[in-house]
């Protein structure tokens, strides 16, 4: 669990009636009913500000699955998503390289909008380890590298796992702590359309 909590620490979950479309984007029962899974990252108002649909890899279109080839060859892809963020739509594939997990964010151009690089703790810098350690009373799982469209290093992810619940703790090289969010279990009820016949 938390050690201390000095700012907002946003969960992700869904909420009777808090959840509704992210600004300027639109989803539908439609993309609902295509997912094997759905993730909701919320704001602290309990608005919705991301969703991503967990498809299969065959629902990615091809020129994204050319653009990772591109990024990162060889390895097997695992997932794909469907995420709209920011008002954005985004395709998201996951490789399994060398042992590690390589999770891009595509805009629909096939142009990079980001990427998590799963990476060794010895390779995070101590500050970044030593905050998440000061912070969190539990175990780290995985570690991330988050880096931007121009493949910049952005900030560390940490995957904890405490007092049975799962965290993620974004941290900068520097060791500041710039968010914690609580992956939460949900279920989504979708309607599925009923014809006669």
């Amino acid at each position: 669990m938390l050690k201390r909590l000095p700012y907002l620490c946003v969960l992700s979950l869904v909420l009777a009636g808090a959840c509704r479309a992210p600004q300027g984007a639109s989803w539908s029962q439609g993309d609902a009913l295509a997912a094997e899974s759905v993730e909701l990252e919320m704001n602290a108002s309990g608005g919705v500000v991301a969703i991503e649909y967990h498809v299969t890899p065959e629902l990615v279109p091809e020129s994204i699955h050319a653009a990772m080839n591109e990024l990162h060859p060889g390895g097997r892809v695992v997932a794909g998503e469907r995420e709209m963020a920011g008002g954005e739509l985004y395709w998201e594939l996951s490789k399994e390289i060398d042992g590690r997990e390589v999770e891009v964010m595509f805009r629909l151009d096939g142009t990079l909008a980001s990427e998590e690089i799963e990476v060794a703790a010895s390779s995070v810098p101590e500050a970044a380890r030593a905050a998440v350690d000061a912070l969190m009373d539990g175990r780290v799982t995985a570690w991330e590298e988050i880096r931007d469209g121009e493949r910049n290093l952005v900030e560390y992810h940490a995957k904890v796992e405490a007092s049975g619940r799962r965290f993620k703790v974004a941290v900068g090289a520097d060791g500041a702590v710039r968010s914690v969010v609580r992956e939460v279990p949900a279920e989504i009820e979708v309607p599925v359309p009923m014809t006669r016949g």
